[in-house]
């Protein structure tokens, strides 16, 4: 969570903060759960917004998530679009309070209380995600976002205090065996965050549509097809011709087994766009991949 939305929450929660509220909601089972079933620390109507918040229905864990910032927005995306990972929980906090505090002491760090009061502050980790390793075992990484100007042009206090609480965060991941890492906004992909905004819209389409027989038709025909020498909306036209369906139903599922990686394009590389040609890879591994995907 960014300073300045930290800061906006403390000071717009911090008058009605105490130990019972927060036991409260720990009772209550914020912060806790998985899949449809975690409830986030942090909820965007608790806070003040400035416009890049926002609250997003999840196309891979079915229910809805909450984003302090565009940063985090974006990360959702590339972690939604990752078929390792089997949950994302976002604003996850740090119970308990007392070990967070307990190791800034221990570190010689003074430990974050809500404002104008000795409570420990609950930190968050912008995510907890689950990924499941090539070998069938799952594991957990928790991910912490930031701009690296929001870290490079904050005055030195502010900075030195903000890399004291990363290192709290860490120290706290550290403990349980679990990877952490800071991700810096700046180093992301920004082709492959608007591939997937695009994308995103046809993650999930109609069963009629992507059915088995019109997958495997459709992923065979890609494999034969040169999309380099014509736009892709010519080229996807050709493809609906010759499989005797609506052109806009073989644009949804050809747009969906991009999304589910059954049909492989660097998302890195250039923009999709139907006015363009598109460069697919050739594999002979999107059915089997496909059935993967359907069986995960």
């Amino acid at each position: 969570m960014s300073q300045v939305i930290a800061s906006r929450f403390k000071k717009g929660r911090s008058k009605c903060v105490t130990q019972a509220s927060i036991d409260r909601r720990i009772a209550a089972g914020d912060g806790q759960g998985s899949k449809e079933e975690y409830v986030p620390w942090i909820k965007v109507r608790s806070i003040p917004s400035r416009g890049t918040s926002q609250i997003v229905p999840g196309v891979k864990i079915f229910r809805t998530h909450h984003f302090l910032s565009k940063a985090e927005y974006h990360y959702f995306l590339i972690l939604e679009n990752d078929e390792s990972v089997i949950d994302i929980r976002e604003q996850f906090p740090l119970f308990p309070a007392s070990e967070t505090s307990a190791i800034a002491t221990s570190q010689g760090i003074k430990a974050p209380v809500f404002v104008g009061t000795n409570i420990p502050l609950v930190m968050t980790s912008d995510f907890l995600v689950t990924r499941v390793d090539k070998d069938g075992g799952s594991r957990l990484v928790a991910r912490t976002l930031k701009y690296a100007e929001e870290i490079e042009s904050a005055p030195q206090s502010k900075r030195d205090r903000l890399l004291e609480k990363l290192h709290i965060e860490r120290e706290y991941w550290e403990k349980r065996g679990v990877e952490w890492r800071l991700v810096l906004y700046e180093r992301l992909s920004q082709n492959k965050i608007k591939n997937l905004i695009f994308l995103r819209s046809y993650a999930r389409i109609s069963p009629d549509i992507a059915s088995d027989k019109n997958t495997r038709q459709l992923v065979e025909l890609v494999s034969v097809s040169d999309f380099s020498i014509a736009p892709l909306k010519a080229v996807l036209g050709k493809m609906s011709r010759a499989l005797f369906m609506d052109y806009m139903s073989v644009k949804r599922l050809f747009f969906h087994l991009v999304w589910l990686g059954v049909i492989k394009i660097n998302l890195e590389g250039q923009l999709i766009n139907l006015l363009d040609p598109l460069f697919v890879e050739k594999t002979e591994t999107g059915i089997s991949h496909m059935r993967r995907i359907a069986n995960a």
